[in-house]
């Protein structure tokens, strides 16, 4: 067994996209993050590494600060694992935490707890869903809008508070100013729903897989909850991705069951549990 680590992110995409691609929807978040590496410039500090034993049987990646994301062969999560971790502990790299489908996941606690003796906690547990077809239930009052220049402080705004409700980390206003700008007049990605022309909820389009495309930062503020805003815009980014793409995915926290009962009822289908993990 061997690890290959790679500083080109061309060359890692060469190298993994094939195996990745084998469970798409369930993979959507390294497949997308190289994706952004390769057409954005993005992270130039990832950690890109693979796992070989005859064929390619393990892939992770890392964007610091956030955790390290793990893709194994079900049956090889122990093998695999106990390689990476004596790896990342020789060349002294460290990890906050990881991120992956959950058996992958808490296999990887588990070995990292029994080889450094440092105990882990669950952060988040998480479902990862796909939608190919959108059902036909209702919109409520208000439109569909792509964010411009003149939403950036609104929806940095929004930014911190998506933060802070999914206790995903921090960030300072300026980081939350400049992501929204990124996001508005670069990408073109967040979309607004408007009511009488006052914003009341976003969703974004994230990063793409070969035949997917992913949704997150929705959010809806305090005041505006509980109106089917939420579930307007999201439904409305949906159709959108889908004349585009042929499937869409997107992350939740089963902490909150009613988020997820929305997607469903929009035609999100459930994929795999995932489980975000946090190193002591």
């Amino acid at each position: 067994m061997k690890i290959k680590q790679f500083e080109d992110p061309k060359t890692f995409k060469d190298e993994v996209y094939d195996y990745l691609l084998k469970n798409e929807a369930k993979n959507n978040l390294p497949i997308g993050i190289i994706n952004q590496m390769l057409e954005y410039d993005r992270y130039p500090d990832a950690f890109l590494a693979a796992v070989y034993e005859e064929e390619l049987i393990g892939v992770y990646v890392m964007t610091p600060p956030h955790a390290l994301i793990l893709t194994c062969t079900k049956g090889r999560e122990i093998d695999v694992h106990q390689k990476m971790i004596h790896y990342l502990l020789e060349k002294k790299i460290s990890i906050p935490g990881v991120v992956a489908e959950k058996n992958c996941a808490i296999h990887f606690a588990g070995q990292w707890e029994q080889i450094t003796g440092k105990p882990f906690q669950t952060k988040m547990q998480q479902r990862i869903y796909d939608l190919h077809q959108v059902t036909d239930i209702p919109l409520s009052e208000g439109e569909f809008i792509l964010a411009n220049r003149k939403d950036i402080d609104l929806v940095a705004n929004w930014i911190i508070g998506f933060v802070e409700d999914t206790g995903e980390g921090e960030i300072t206003p300026e980081d939350a100013q400049k992501r929204a700008v990124e996001m508005i007049e670069k990408e073109e990605s967040v979309y607004l729903w408007k009511v009488g022309g006052v914003p009341v909820s976003m969703a974004r389009r994230a990063r793409h897989t070969e035949k997917g495309c992913s949704v997150n930062f929705v959010y809806t503020p305090d005041a505006y909850r509980k109106k089917g805003y939420g579930s307007s815009v999201v439904k409305s980014l949906s159709l959108k991705l889908l004349e585009k793409y042929d499937f869409c995915t997107l992350y939740t926290d089963l902490n909150y069951p009613t988020s997820n009962k929305i997607y469903m009822e929009i035609g999100y289908q459930p994929v795999c549990d995932s489980v975000h993990i946090e190193f002591a």
